[in-house]
């Protein structure tokens, strides 16, 4: 069965070359996680709620021929015993039914708490004078809150040729790089995604 995952792939308004970058990013990061993926039509779409709106576009046309799931930051932390339940609002207001809430993930608690979990891929492409002591050491990332994972990372690669940290130019890049099974040592969401991907290439 064929898989699309819609992700949320920067600020509203993103443009036609930020989209195709964190299209590439977010394949090429999914790839490294099981090579079936490679056959996974991944669709970033901005901001969460455009990626909300296009993938509830996609479960009225597209969810009889092709297996479609939600990827959006979740922005704050997740209480929620689902990630339906965390989006509720969003979800009733974009008039997502209830039997297509399934297939929902969240970056918790945002996409760059996935950042910060491979300090090998970030040494790698900020050089030796990224401040390693500045990026969150809590072994569950999704409890760092989504400002402080923002100002260490900022924090850490100002001392670099490539700082300050912008989500577009250089997030959609080290995501690229970045090695899924140690952003799932450290985010349980991020496992979920892993296994459903998994799985879905299986069928």
């Amino acid at each position: 069965m064929r898989v699309r995952i819609y992700v949320e792939g920067g600020p509203k308004g993103t443009h036609a070359d930020g989209l195709r970058r964190f299209k590439n990013g977010f394949k090429k990061h999914l790839v490294r996680l099981d090579p079936l993926l490679n056959t996974l039509d991944v669709s970033p779409c901005g901001s969460t709620e455009e990626t909300i709106r296009d993938y509830a576009r996609a479960v009225r046309e597209d969810g009889s021929d092709c297996i479609v799931a939600l990827l959006v930051d979740a922005d704050a932390p997740v209480t929620a015993d689902t990630p339906a339940k965390h989006l509720r609002a969003k979800l009733d207001s974009a008039k997502i039914p209830l039997n297509a809430r399934a297939n929902i993930f969240l970056m918790v608690q945002c996409m760059e708490a996935w950042l910060v979990t491979d300090l090998a891929t970030l040494e790698k492409y900020f050089g030796k004078n990224l401040k390693a002591n500045a990026l969150p050491q809590n072994p569950n990332i999704e409890a760092v809150p989504k400002k402080d994972v923002l100002d260490a990372l900022a924090s850490a690669v100002k001392p670099t040729p490539k700082g300050p940290y912008h989500k577009v130019q250089h997030g959609a890049e080290i995501l690229a790089a970045l090695d899924p099974e140690r952003v799932g040592q450290r985010s349980r969401h991020a496992r979920d995604l892993h296994t459903f991907l998994r799985s879905s290439v299986q069928v």
